[in-house]
């Protein structure tokens, strides 16, 4: 069945092009020896697309219509052009599970498959019942926490925001400054389908990633131990940007993310200060991919700083405004940071341990992967297996 689709064309080429939908969402149309069309198209050109779509999400144009109503000048090819109010969309049944609790805080050590802990944790009540014999003070609810927890005093404001300035540099110094290197990536993927989320392994897939002159590629993918000619893209739900990418984009002038000093907070046996941020969908480069279609959505999180270092120990990351015929609901990703050495004295901040949970919409249907990093060691000029490229 078709359905027509109005919008402006991103990217074109002989054999597709990327619509921008009237709704933000970035369709990728394939175009045949069938589809009428104009004799030319350009990025920038406002067109109507009628389009079928396939049971695994692709698109095929039927037929290519000039628009002038959308026609506009990209400046920038990367980023969504369009504005539009988010709709109503169809509520779960129960609340959404979330990713976004301090890794220690979330789940009992020795679960597997993992499962959401609801309550306040042990250690963290123990420490409560210590707080109720002391005298009172002020509490407030953290925002990226299940439990409530004190905040100590902050600094002056310029204070924290220079604070953040400081880490902006230190991240932009780091990352220019990363040397090439392979690691062993393990990804254990979970769906869960119940209102409860009751997390199944679906799968356990394993690849060594090179990471060489800031990109990263990927050699060696097995799946359930099995040697696997697909790419990492192509074998199910798979994330990208833990080596650099998400934490160049929090911090980039571009992003003008707009943060917010929330609390002071231990992580990784660091003294961290934890800010909010925000960023707003016309600055946003970050790319949500489904089968046939992307967006690049505003979104929100929290950032754990090293008090001492100004590095990165956490990032968080949660979609907003998702466009109601976007498939996924919800969107949210995590990475966590230490120190790691590459068989030298220096140590390097390196991804150790990563999550991205999505969840369709009008379903209780949710996909989680866990994420951890292992092995690290220098890259030095060994033959790489590139998928398709």
């Amino acid at each position: 069945m078709s359905q027509t689709y109005r919008g402006t064309i991103r990217n074109v080429d002989a054999k597709s092009l990327d619509l921008e939908a009237e709704d933000t969402r970035i369709l990728t149309i394939q175009i045949t020896d069938t589809t009428t069309k104009p004799d030319q198209l350009k990025a920038g050109d406002g067109v109507d697309v009628v389009a079928t779509q396939d049971k695994d999400g692709l698109y095929q144009a039927v037929s290519i219509k000039s628009n002038p109503k959308f026609t506009r000048v990209i400046k920038a090819p990367d980023q969504p052009q369009a504005q539009a109010e988010p709709e109503p969309v169809e509520e779960r049944t129960g609340p959404p599970p979330t990713i976004l609790v301090r890794p220690d805080q979330r789940y009992d050590p020795g679960d597997a498959p993992p499962k959401l802990k609801r309550g306040i944790p042990e250690r963290v009540a123990k420490e409560r019942k210590e707080e109720e014999a002391a005298p009172p003070q002020r509490q407030e609810v953290a925002v990226a926490a299940e439990t409530v927890a004190p905040r100590a005093p902050a600094p002056a404001n310029n204070s924290r925001m220079a604070f953040v300035e400081k880490a902006r540099e230190v991240a932009a110094s780091f990352l220019e400054g990363l040397p090439n290197y392979v690691c062993q990536e393990i990804t254990t993927r979970y769906m869960s389908e119940t209102r409860e989320p009751s997390w199944n392994v679906v799968d356990v897939v394993a690849a060594e990633v090179v990471y060489e002159d800031g990109k990263e590629s990927y050699r060696n993918l097995t799946i359930n131990g099995k040697p696997s000619k697909k790419s990492p893209e192509d074998s199910g739900a798979w994330s990208t940007g833990e080596f650099g990418t998400i934490l160049a984009e929090v911090f980039s002038p571009g992003s003008a993310a707009a943060f917010k000093y929330a609390q002071d907070d231990s992580i990784a046996h660091r003294s961290a200060s934890v800010y909010d941020f925000a960023v707003e969908r016309l600055r946003s480069s970050w790319k949500i991919r489904v089968p046939g279609q992307y967006i690049m959505p505003a979104y929100k999180g929290s950032v754990w700083i090293d008090k001492e270092s100004a590095h990165t120990l956490r990032i968080e990351m949660q979609a907003r405004e998702v466009p109601e015929e976007f498939p996924r609901a919800t969107v949210e990703t995590a990475v966590d940071y230490d120190y790691i050495t590459l068989g030298t004295p220096q140590k390097f901040l390196l991804p150790v341990r990563a999550e991205v949970l999505s969840c369709a919409r009008g379903s209780n249907e949710c996909e989680r992967n866990v994420i951890e990093f292992r092995n690290y060691h220098k890259f030095s000029g060994e033959s790489i297996i590139k998928f398709n490229q």
